[in-house]
């Protein structure tokens, strides 16, 4: 195993990590997304709908986003941009055995978004570009950005699904950023729904948002020696074996800490998703 797939299948177990501590199932999590989809896109009769997924992961998220499509369309060409080997085969056992989703044809892509949007020529474009929970991995959100929007066709959607800001999640961030933001102390980006509104505007795209707010539970967080807290951690603040660090570490805590409530002697903390859905009018931008 290569130190890249190491590093993606480690992003894949904080995640599973992270997935387990909502307060809601992930199936209703997912099925959340459905009704956010835009009903139809603009595409010439007799043709697929075109779909470009970046970060898919292992497919919950997409499902439920291909089925509301299916609704209003015969078939849907669903090209999955995942880096994570694993996720994919996880992505392709949901694909085979979900016969709802038999209408779909998967193209995959093991690659990053950067990746994929450097080494692919082609001018292919889709009807719906999303990213769900993923720019805060990207290099250079701009650019993914400008590149996802270079994507979507006239008359399309692109659709992005972030942290906000205004949560206890996204404020730890800041908060992270205020105090450890300076030279190379913190080992990746703070980024926000914020930033993504923030480079609409300035394109003059215009876009409609929604929010959900979700409830984590992080007691195993302050459990000493605790994996799956050290886990959670990790992926709650996009930064790898925080746990390694002691002065991050003690300060993030004591903000989730603070900003938490004891429920059944659970430890609960508050996320706020935001999904910002932009439409391309049919002369493009």
């Amino acid at each position: 195993m290569t130190n890249g797939d190491e590093l993606e299948s480690e992003k894949a177990t904080c995640f599973r990590e992270f997935a387990a501590a909502f307060e809601v199932s992930r199936e209703h999590y997912s099925l959340s997304y459905e009704g956010k989809v835009p009903d139809s896109v603009l595409c010439d009769a007799g043709t697929d709908v075109r779909v470009l997924g970046i970060g898919s992961g292992t497919g919950n998220m997409d499902r439920s986003i291909l089925k509301k499509l299916l609704k209003r369309h015969a078939s849907v060409y669903n090209r999955v941009v995942e880096p994570s080997e694993e996720m994919i085969a996880q992505y392709k056992t949901l694909a085979r055995e979900d016969k709802s989703l038999s209408a779909v044809k998967f193209d995959w892509r093991q690659q990053t978004a950067e990746e994929y949007f450097f080494q692919t020529k082609e001018d292919t474009k889709f009807h719906l570009v999303h990213a769900v929970h993923v720019l805060y991995n990207v290099d250079d959100i701009h650019a993914t950005l400008r590149n996802m929007w270079e994507h979507v066709a006239d008359g399309g959607f692109m659709m992005v699904a972030m942290e906000s800001e205004k949560g206890q999640l996204g404020k730890l961030y800041h908060k992270m950023w205020d105090d450890f933001g300076q030279g190379d102390r913190l080992k990746t980006s703070i980024r926000t729904s914020g930033d993504v509104r923030q480079w609409l505007d300035g394109k003059g795209i215009s876009y409609v948002t929604s929010e959900d707010e979700i409830n984590l539970n992080v007691t195993e967080c302050f459990k000493e020696g605790s994996k799956t807290g050290e886990l959670l951690l990790d992926f709650m603040t996009y930064t790898p074996s925080v746990s390694d660090v002691p002065e991050i570490r003690s300060t993030v805590l004591e903000h989730i800490r603070c900003k938490s409530s004891v429920v059944d002697n659970k430890t609960m903390f508050q996320t706020i998703d935001e999904l910002i859905v932009a439409f391309k009018g049919d002369q493009g931008m």
